[in-house]
């Protein structure tokens, strides 16, 4: 109001104006009269239609404007995060990163379509980039089939329960959004190998580092139980066909890992839901138990007293046994070994030089020390030039025992049933100084119940027999040279060696007739 009476007085004051300018000139008098009287009527009557109708196209044209970046956001799911400078496409499937050339150009192309928008190309193109910056990668909601897809990855080739999945990606969340905390999770190494392909492509695709930093592979005593939670995984798991499954979804997991961060608050909010009391007890159990707990519980398990004076047990395979144990029960190793054995000693019979317990047993010696009898009975190192090709597979020394067995006259107490895995642990643990190439070939042995080298040596003439009736190819493939050698030793020998061994073998003594990588020649057989 205010406003419109100075507006009044300013008019007021320019006609008085022009009057005391013009108050003696009868012609000015006359023609600003007229103009005041007969123009000035007309011409404010014409403003204010041109005015209303000016007012009418603008809110058309916001309007326009307001409906159009309504439907081009709805349609086309754009993202930012300002961390990164990056700019996110969403189809409702998959997750990309974009270039803001390819967000104008799609935007552009739409506003062409509308004529209205026309006149407002630029100022629509500039609104729309701003609204989009204000839009988070972390505040999308992923489709339902974006979210089973990325649990179908999980579960159940890595975790062995969907919760595990869902619990796991929540934490992810919680670090991606920084929601500090002092809680440590306890993983496999193993599991930090998938961790650290995970943290290098959140590197690249949000720019966010150190997303695994409470991931931890080792329990420190310095680590109070009441802060520590356990991720459980299928060990079983292939990392390398994983790693290709995760480079083409990766993205995809951070922002539903994202989601359930935002969903469920945090990681712990996430365990005080009652559809997951199925991984409550194993993430929980360091909070739940205290030292002496776990303890007891190895102890009531894995070990018996007995009255027998001569039943003993050394500390090394007591180790091993607690090893056993944390591994069958899904724990890391929560009790330092110095620790474990002061322990020990508190409760069993101890002699110091001999660092062994004295009348206790375990249901678990039984199987380890054949094992340990049967391996320095049959088996030796070899590193001589031409025998390092010596090597046995887990799963042929997994055979090879349950024949020693078999073959022993005296009573012994295991099966001879024993898997790769824990072959695996008992030579890790009883003969580190072994080396082992990807946890299944253990290298530069050799044991006397199975002479691969000569199996093979016998087999070359019948090999040489089966090239001559291929005449006249001068080509044999090795292929073609094992299923012969297999057929030849299939009918005196219980054991038939890898194909991998075997072309290892050939490459080396017949190294001067392989051609192609892959092919012996003719030349051989003379």
């Amino acid at each position: 109001m205010t406003e419109l009476i100075t507006v009044r007085e300013k008019c007021i004051n320019s006609i008085d104006d022009l009057l005391n300018k013009y108050g003696n000139n009868s012609y000015m008098l006359q023609r600003i009269n007229n103009h005041i009287i007969h123009y000035l009527p007309k011409t404010l009557e014409s403003e204010i239609i041109n005015h209303a109708e000016r007012v009418i196209r603008l809110n058309n044209l916001i309007n326009e404007k307001q409906q159009f970046i309504q439907i081009f956001l709805s349609k086309n799911q754009y993202f930012y995060l300002s961390t990164s400078n990056y700019f996110y496409e969403y189809d409702g499937e998959n997750y990309t990163i974009v270039k803001e050339d390819h967000i104008i150009y799609n935007l552009l192309s739409n506003i062409s379509k509308d004529k209205v928008l026309m006149k407002w190309k630029q100022r629509t193109k500039i609104n729309i980039i701003k609204q989009i910056k204000d839009r988070s990668l972390f505040s999308s909601i992923p489709e339902t089939n974006t979210i089973q897809n990325i649990l179908n990855l999980l579960y159940p080739s890595i975790f062995t329960k969907k919760n595990q999945a869902k619990y796991f990606l929540t934490i992810l969340g919680d670090n991606i959004l920084k929601k500090k905390n002092k809680l440590i999770y306890i993983v496999t190494s193993k599991t930090k190998r998938l961790l650290t392909e995970l943290d290098n492509i959140s590197s690249i695709t949000i720019c966010n580092t150190n997303i695994i930093y409470n991931f931890m592979t080792k329990y420190h005593e310095t680590h109070n139980y009441d802060n520590c939670r356990l991720i459980q995984i299928n060990e079983n798991f292939s990392f390398e066909l994983w790693k290709e499954l995760i480079r083409k979804n990766g993205l995809n997991l951070l922002c539903v890992a994202v989601h359930y961060s935002n969903r469920y608050e945090n990681s712990e909010k996430f365990l005080e839901f009652n559809s997951v009391e199925d991984i409550k007890p194993h993430v929980l159990y360091l909070k739940n138990n205290n030292q002496t707990v776990i303890f007891d519980n190895f102890c009531s398990q894995c070990l018996q007293i007995s009255a027998n004076n001569n039943l003993k047990i050394e500390w090394k395979k007591i180790h091993f046994i607690w090893k056993h144990y944390l591994s069958s029960v899904s724990l890391p190793n929560i009790i330092y070994s110095n620790t474990l054995k002061t322990l020990l000693k508190q409760r069993y019979d101890y002699d110091e030089p001999s660092d062994t317990f004295y009348n206790i047993t375990s249901k678990y010696l039984p199987v380890v020390f054949d094992f340990i009898n049967f391996w320095e009975e049959t088996v030796s190192i070899t590193n001589n030039a031409e025998t390092n090709i010596e090597e046995i597979e887990l799963d042929e020394l997994c055979v090879l025992f349950k024949v020693w067995v078999k073959s022993k006259t005296e009573a012994t107490f295991s099966s001879g049933i024993i898997n790769e895995e824990n072959v695996l642990k008992i030579l890790c643990h009883f003969f580190p100084n072994v080396e082992i190439l990807e946890d299944k070939y253990v290298l530069n042995v050799s044991c006397v119940l199975w002479d691969k080298i000569t199996d093979i040596n016998n087999s070359l003439e019948c090999i040489k027999t089966f090239f001559k009736t291929k005449q006249p190819l001068k080509l044999l493939s090795i292929s073609d040279a094992y299923n012969s050698y297999c057929k030849f030793v299939g009918t005196t020998s219980k054991f038939i060696v890898s194909k991998r061994y075997f072309e290892k073998y050939l490459c080396i003594k017949i190294k001067d007739y392989i051609v192609y990588d892959n092919f012996i020649i003719n030349d051989w057989i003379i």
